[in-house]
């Protein structure tokens, strides 16, 4: 009897079907997980305020609510029910005559299917019909519902970048109901390329359907499994933003792709055969006709009806709409926390508290912030570098005798000064001057009263400093002290002619003259 935890990951993943519609059934067949844990979680979210028909709850809400039972939450699979996720390989394999009980067990062992001999022998034994065809039953859906999604091999196409031939690849997204297609040829299979070929897809058919199955390549699902696929993270952002459910399809199963399958041979015969494109950008304007003028005006051998017309007419108003906000897409990487406190992400280095060296995280960056996790937790969160090999460092992650050494440097000093202002800077640094170390004290006075009265007010005490040349720490107290600050005029020099002649000295006396 295998056990296993269910992770926070696939309880947000419960609870975001659900409240999208899914049903209890629905969810099973989708995650995997017994109806008794789906109804446990749903539960659970719905005490913490969430429903059907209001926006979707966040996400950190929502996992601080089910923290508290997720180490509780485990669900048995007992190895009868494993192998019926198998059967209809196991009926494959059952097909050779020559096929036993334990030659069936070795090879479903090697296919990572953990189960004991007589569980196997037992199964085949009570497989009432394994002998017997099984019926196919075609299960259409209504519009808006399904979308089916994949990757397959387009064929070499020039790349006026590269100025050579590269192999080019065809995304192919099909609306099960009316099969109106999209259909893009890339060069890459990467995870950027797999999302941005999806909001392509959105645009082009003008909404979102309500569920997407998909294949499971890496730049989707992460671990592809039939009964527990684990989605990529930046494609589950996508699918939270667009409002649809991802639905891998099982695992070396192209018929559960059957609409979309079909379609990528198609696509090099129609679409790329006996033509020759100046680049990728033409052979996209290509699939665009092809989509809407040729595939999608004839008749579909299944439906009986055009696509596109079908489309237009029936299943276009039943998309969800799309998001006002464009999608700004992150980037995600695993990282491990190094014992100098920091990760390392795209070139660059940001901190992590104490607590966190040694462990594993996940590291989300967006043009402007890169968010870390740990067990889906924020941890922190810094301003994204603007460069490579950039230190994004907050001394407060550094335990309380490590950040005592910082502070004990003059470097330290100058780069905290430098944060406050410019002024702060030179200031600081005129106070340090050629015996740093000996001057460091008043270094660090002079940051502390920036945490006393501010960062503005220090810089622009710093300014007024400055200005008057006073490097005196009690000066620029008393700066502070009675807020003056550098827009404020300088007192106007003294005038020596207006204290009347008879207080100066003659100018014979300077140019060395005897007095007479």
């Amino acid at each position: 009897m295998a056990r296993r935890a269910v992770t926070m990951n696939e309880l947000v993943e419960i609870v975001y079907q659900w409240h999208q519609g899914g049903s209890i059934s629905a969810i099973k067949r989708s995650l995997g997980v017994d109806r008794k844990t789906i109804r446990k979680y749903v539960r659970c979210a719905q005490q913490l305020g969430l429903k059907r028909g209001e926006p979707f709850m966040d996400e950190q809400k929502l996992l601080g609510g089910l923290q508290g039972l997720s180490q509780q939450c485990v669900y048995e699979k007992p190895a009868q029910a494993v192998l019926e996720q198998y059967d209809e390989r196991i009926g494959e394999l059952l097909e050779d005559q020559d096929m036993t009980a334990k030659q069936l067990w070795r090879l479903l062992g090697e296919e990572g299917v953990a189960v004991g001999y007589s569980s196997v022998k037992r199964y085949v034994r009570n497989r009432s019909d394994q002998n017997n065809p099984k019926a196919t039953v075609r299960l259409e859906v209504e519009p808006g519902a399904e979308a089916q999604v994949d990757f397959g091999y387009g064929r070499m196409m020039y790349d006026p970048v590269s100025e050579r031939k590269r192999k080019a690849w065809s995304f192919i997204m099909t609306l099960s109901f009316s099969r109106h297609r999209f259909v893009r040829f890339v060069f890459r299979m990467d995870v950027a390329t797999w999302i941005e070929s999806h909001i392509r897809a959105f645009e082009f058919f003008g909404g979102v359907p309500q569920r997407i199955v998909l294949d499971n390549l890496k730049a989707g699902v992460i671990k592809p499994d039939l009964y527990d696929p684990t989605l990529n993270r930046a494609y589950a952002d996508l699918e939270r933003h667009y409002g649809f459910v991802a639905d891998p399809a099982k695992v070396a199963t192209p018929k559960h792709k059957g609409k979309v399958e079909r379609v990528v041979g198609v696509v090099r015969q129609q679409v790329l055969a006996g033509r020759e494109f100046a680049s990728i950008e033409e052979a996209n304007e290509r699939a665009v006709r092809w989509c809407r003028q040729e595939v999608g005006q004839q008749e579909h051998g299944t439906t009986k009806r055009k696509p596109y017309p079908t489309f237009l007419e029936e299943e276009k108003p039943k998309l969800t709409p799309l998001p006002e906000q464009p999608f700004e897409q992150p980037l995600w990487k695993q990282c491990t926390v190094h014992p100098d406190h920091h990760v390392v992400f795209d070139r660059s280095y940001y901190s992590v508290p104490t607590r966190y060296l040694g462990k594993t995280v996940w590291v989300k960056g967006t043009r402007k912030l890169v968010e870390i996790f740990h067990e889906h937790a924020l941890i922190k969160t810094h301003c994204r570098a603007q460069r490579p090999g950039q230190w994004q460092t907050d001394q407060q992650d550094y335990p309380a005798q490590k950040l005592a050494y910082l502070m004990a440097t003059p470097t330290y000093c100058r780069s905290q000064a430098a944060q406050y202002g410019d002024c702060t800077a030179r200031y600081v640094e005129a106070i340090l001057g050629d015996h740093a170390m000996r001057n460091l004290r008043k270094a660090q006075a002079v940051l502390r009263l920036g945490k006393k009265y501010g960062t503005e007010a220090l810089e622009q005490g710093c300014e007024r400093a400055l200005q008057f040349g006073n490097y005196r720490l009690a000066s620029l107290r008393t700066i502070l002290e009675k807020e003056l600050t550098a827009a404020e005029p300088l007192p106007a020099p003294v005038r020596l002619s207006a204290l009347g002649e008879s207080f100066l000295r003659a100018k014979s006396y300077f140019a060395g003259e005897e007095p007479s």
